[in-house]
């Protein structure tokens, strides 16, 4: 099982779910059909499930003696994998998605887009290495990451489609819509990661890591959380009565995907005091995360059939 674990399954799980999502509500607004296969697509998929699943493998060698004091029941790396497995299995997972991720971009006749694997791949090793004890930048590398999983399909959907002859991937609405949930999935990350930096400050403290709750404080860390959080509530509330156009059942929707969540985080970051609060904070917004992206298919239908 702790070679399973170590991948974080779940994560990995989530980021599947949000690119098939996603890919199936592009085809759904164009009325065209897929332009990837199924192939290509899952092929895709696999390539950022690979590299992410490295860049977990990393960060567990990398963060050993961290690890031991913030979470050590969750110690892999030595205690259930030896050091020299776990590189051997980080390594042949990078190694397989950058190999078929060239192999997509070169399949697709793009070969420029191969250089995005390996520059993911370079971050994530950075990120692991030096990025995460630099306050507030290594919580926008890491985050980033994420947002890029989307990205990805959305790219080699455009590229398919403009070779396909069809000029315009999505309506106006439609790339309003994925730029807003990008964004949103962005900037939760963001507060999720703040958050797991405040859970995790004895062992990054150990390890000399320069993260916002050691320079600031745990205290003062999530009321910065807390008022993030309500300027994404005031964001979405904006996006709402902009995008909605006076749809109630966009507007409906909107509020309980986005709104009512980020003033419930809000609350929760400004009263949280106990590792406890901390972890279940970092499990919502991963909740939330999953939220922002099935508004994209909702919002579709309900243009479409409301």
């Amino acid at each position: 099982m702790a070679y399973l674990k170590i991948i974080r399954p779940f994560n990995l799980f989530m980021i599947f779910i949000s690119q098939l999502i996603l890919k199936l509500s592009l085809s759904y607004l164009r009325d065209v059909g897929t332009q990837l296969s199924f192939l290509e697509f899952a092929t895709l998929s696999f390539v950022t499930l690979c590299i992410a699943a490295a860049g977990y493998i990393h960060n567990d060698i990398v963060d050993i003696k961290a690890d031991r004091i913030n979470k050590p029941n969750e110690v892999y790396v030595i205690d259930n994998i030896s050091l020299r497995t776990a590189y051997t299995y980080c390594i042949s997972l990078w190694t397989i998605g950058i190999i078929l991720g060239i192999y997509s971009s070169f399949i697709l006749g793009c070969w420029e887009y191969s250089l995005l694997f390996i520059a993911v791949s370079v971050a994530l090793y950075t990120y692991n290495s030096y990025f995460q004890r630099i306050p507030i930048l290594g919580n926008v590398v890491t985050s980033g990451l994420v947002a890029f999983s989307l990205v990805i399909i959305w790219l080699f959907e455009a590229k398919a489609l403009e070779m396909s002859g069809i000029e315009r991937i999505l309506i106006k609405e439609g790339h309003t819509l994925f730029t807003f949930v990008v964004v949103l999935a962005f900037m939760i990350n963001v507060l999720r990661e703040l958050v797991k930096d405040v859970q995790d400050i004895n062992g990054d403290y150990a390890m000399e890591y320069r993260t916002l709750p050691i320079i600031i404080g745990s205290k003062r860390t999530m009321l910065l959380c807390a008022l993030i959080a309500l300027g994404l509530l005031f964001n979405s509330a904006l996006f709402t009565f902009i995008f909605a156009g006076g749809s109630l059942l966009i507007s409906v929707v909107l509020f309980a995907f986005t709104i009512l969540p980020l003033g419930y985080v809000a609350s929760q970051c400004w009263n949280a005091e106990k590792t406890s609060d901390y972890k279940y904070i970092a499990r919502l917004l991963k909740g939330i995360m999953l939220l922002g992206i099935l508004l994209f298919p909702l919002i579709l239908i309900i243009e479409r059939y409301a």
